[in-house]
């Protein structure tokens, strides 16, 4: 039996599996209600966020991301939960995505989205949340709203995408 030839550094990283990486906000008004986006080309309405860009940290990528879908300009507060989706049909890579606290703004805080990019922004209950944002992204804010409530982080793995 013959052992295989150990691959270079170049070769082994090469060998790799890829992620996508994406980063979003849960952004809450006085009222508790969440401010969630839609995009012209996807089905279900989204978190504002976005993908991480070369040499952009998670929280970076999710306050600049509420900046551009938004004009809204805050720092990213705590992580709330950590999505891993396995690769599919629809992704030839797992993706990895980052949702972080983005607290609290008051009531009527005006939302400007960026046209051609978003079509539509709404406030609204968590419930609501949940049935507007499709599986994929309800799997992430039920995690997000247990971790807020106990200070827990939460990994949620699927095979769901939402990417």
């Amino acid at each position: 039996m013959s052992a295989e030839p150990l691959k270079s550094r170049e070769e082994w990283l090469a060998s790799l599996p890829r992620i996508y990486a994406a980063a979003g906000c849960v952004l809450r008004d006085e009222s508790g209600r969440i401010l969630i986006v839609k995009a012209g080309y996807r089905e279900h309405w989204q978190f504002p966020g976005g993908t991480i860009d070369l040499g952009e940290g998670p929280a970076e990528c999710a306050a600049r991301e509420l900046a551009e879908e938004t004009g809204i300009v805050r720092s990213a507060g705590d992580l709330l939960a950590i999505s891993w989706t396995h690769p599919s049909g629809e992704l030839d890579h797992p993706a990895e995505h980052f949702l972080f606290d983005f607290g609290t703004v008051p009531d009527g805080t005006p939302v400007t989205v960026p046209a051609g990019e978003l079509d539509d922004h709404r406030w609204v209950t968590d419930q609501e949340a949940l049935e507007l944002l499709g599986p994929a992204r309800s799997l992430r804010l039920r995690a997000a709203m247990e971790a807020a409530a106990d200070g827990r982080v939460r990994i949620v793995t699927t095979h769901v995408s939402g990417f």
